[in-house]
This record gives C-alpha cells, sequence and structure tokens, in this order.
C-alpha cells in the first residue's frame, strides 16, 4: 500500500515537471513568434515608408568657442578658480562667461579678475568671475564657461554624428528620400561640435537620429527635422 502511494506520488511529481516544462517551452514560443512578428512588421514599414530618421538641416554660422573652468563662491556672485599658463593667456577681464544653475538655467557674467602671476600653492593663475545672480549654493564647485573666440561663417554639426573609420570621417546625409555615407573633413572640435571643412554645404540634411541602422542608399523617412540652434548666451 506504501509503495502504490509512493509510486503515485512520484507519477504525480512526474506529470508536474512535464506539464510545467511543456508550459514553459510554449510560453518561449508564444514570445518569440511575437518578436518575429514584430521584427517582420518593423522591416516591411521600413520597406515600404523608409527607415525613420531625425535630420539636422546644415546652414553656415557664427560659433562661439568656449573653453571650461571650475570656480568656488567668494560671495553670492563672485566666483574665484585658478587656469594654466595656456588657458591664462586666453584671459582678460571683461570676457563673457557663464554657468548653469542646478535647475538648468543660465546665468550670465563677466571675467572681472585676471592675476598676473602664479599661485605658489597651486601653480596657475587666479581668476574671478561675476555673475549676474547665484549660481548654486554656498561652497559649491561651478564649471562655468568662458567665451575664448568666435569662429564666423563656419558649418558645424554635432560630435557624436561623426564617425571615424581608419582615420577618416563621415557622417550621414539625406537626399532625394535616401540615405547616403559623406565623408567629411573636420577641422576644430570642441564640447559644441565639430567644424565641418570640406563634405558639407548650405542646406544638405545630416541624420542625427536613426543613422546606426542605415546602409549607404536606405530609403528614409523624415520624422524630424531640426534647425541649427546655439543655446549659449
Amino acid at each position: 500500500m506504501k509503495k502504490r502511494k509512493f509510486l503515485l506520488r512520484v507519477v504525480i511529481g512526474v506529470g508536474c515537471i512535464i506539464a510545467f516544462t511543456i508550459l514553459v517551452f510554449w510560453r518561449q514560443q508564444v514570445v518569440q513568434t511575437q518578436r518575429d512578428r514584430t521584427i517582420v512588421s518593423t522591416i516591411s514599414e521600413w520597406e515600404v515608408h523608409g527607415k525613420p530618421v531625425v535630420v539636422l538641416d546644415i546652414a553656415r554660422e557664427d560659433m562661439r568657442v568656449y573653453e571650461k573652468i571650475s570656480l568656488t563662491p567668494l560671495s553670492k556672485t563672485l566666483y574665484e578658480g585658478y587656469v594654466t599658463k595656456d588657458f591664462h593667456e586666453q584671459l582678460q577681464a571683461g570676457q563673457r562667461v557663464f554657468a548653469d544653475t542646478e535647475q538648468g538655467e543660465k546665468v550670465v557674467g563677466v571675467i572681472n579678475y585676471v592675476g598676473q602671476t602664479l599661485n605658489i600653492d597651486t601653480g596657475m593663475f587666479r581668476v574671478r568671475a561675476a555673475f549676474d545672480r547665484e549660481v548654486g549654493l554656498n561652497n559649491h564647485i561651478v564649471v562655468a564657461y568662458v567665451h575664448i573666440e568666435t569662429l564666423h561663417d563656419i558649418i558645424s554639426i554635432p560630435n557624436e554624428v561623426v564617425t571615424e573609420i581608419n582615420g577618416e570621417f563621415f557622417v550621414w546625409t539625406v537626399r532625394d528620400g535616401h540615405a547616403y555615407k559623406q565623408n567629411i573633413l573636420i577641422g576644430e572640435s570642441n564640447d559644441y561640435g565639430a567644424v565641418v571643412l570640406q563634405g558639407l554645404h548650405d542646406g544638405d540634411m545630416v541624420v542625427i537620429q536613426g543613422q546606426t541602422q542605415l546602409v549607404h542608399g536606405d530609403k528614409v523617412r523624415i520624422v524630424d527635422n531640426k534647425e541649427v540652434m546655439r543655446h549659449i548666451p
């Protein structure tokens, strides 16, 4: 009797394991089928309408070049920091400077003091900047941006849209509803973008989102069109 009960329990246990295994396998097949349908649906949509991309309209403009500087507060609006010799040579009183608050707002100011002697403790030159209002909380280091120079009548693009392969640079451009790989020559590059010396012209459209899925000659669908905008004071 006990042996029969034991065998019954074994049979029930094995049956539960088999049933659970079948259920898991069935669920995996359902999920995979749904994924396959999604992939097929996406590919079919791309074939009909083109791969979705966001583009940037290229236009020549003046571009302000900034350098970063770390500052600590002396008062609510006056901040102080230290710079290297190379940076020091580019600074003078009256230069524009701005910093971002913790809320993402830009506060504008000017360099109002540039030291001419090396600080013994830091081995760098002291500079001070005065802002229109308080930038951050007391004793917080503030990263500010000093206007060093202005590049006139240039084409610039975001650094992240530039791809480098074997020392050559290229971007994706859109012409007549298709995407093409375009080689470019890069000049100066900084936190705000890369200056393009050759390869792009006024009126060109450069892909800034969606380029990772592209193949040369792909049909594309523009879902958004960005204009060159500088949110720098």
